[in-house]
């Protein structure tokens, strides 16, 4: 099944099977109380969102996320990566307000973030972290046409179908080009 054994060079611009547990692991980030930690995914399927507190995007689609991270408990771990110099007050209080039970972390460094090619907030990538393949990268629907205009009807649930796809031994789409705020280098 090559779309589980990752994706070449020209894909992604990567090598295949760099996305494992202990490279994810090896990438210093921050909780919100700015207390250094590593990322340590115990399940196959990490799914990571980049995340803004500033963005009306990301607290758009929080119900949306914490929902699929319910519907996947069992299979997938969420992870939220705030890009960036935020502050912790602002990442504790966003937290608080769109995203209670998601673990959020700050990679002020933007290391991971390039790291995984990062672009927009929100966008999420879905890694296969047990053979260390990429499964699915960009948008978690397509409810977002452009900044401020949106669809009155969502038709496709591309990060829902990515993991529902996998868990079932089907293949999806690998990629598609997400819509948020940029993410910025300081």
């Amino acid at each position: 099944m090559p779309w589980r054994s990752g994706f070449s060079q020209g894909s992604f611009g990567m090598q295949k099977a760099v996305f494992n547990k202990d490279s994810i692991a090896s990438f210093s980030v921050q909780l919100p109380n700015g207390a250094n930690t590593h990322l340590s995914p115990s399940k196959e399927l990490l799914v990571i969102a980049f995340l803004s507190p500033e963005c009306p995007l990301c607290k758009n689609y929080s119900v949306k996320l914490l929902n699929l991270k319910k519907k996947y408990l069992k299979e997938a771990d969420f992870i939220g990566i705030i890009p960036g110099s935020f502050e912790n007050g602002e990442v504790i209080e966003f937290q608080k307000e769109y995203m209670p039970s998601f673990k959020l972390v700050k990679d002020s460094s933007l290391r991971l973030t390039n790291y995984l090619k990062g672009e927009v907030t929100p966008e999420v990538v879905v890694i296969n972290i047990k053979i260390g393949a990429l499964i699915y990268k960009g948008a978690i629907d397509d409810w977002v046409v452009s900044l401020g205009k949106t669809r009155n009807r969502i038709s496709n649930f591309y990060l829902d179908v990515a993991i529902n796809n996998f868990l079932n031994d089907k293949p999806s789409i690998p990629f598609t080009k997400p819509v948020g705020c940029l993410i910025n280098d300081f």
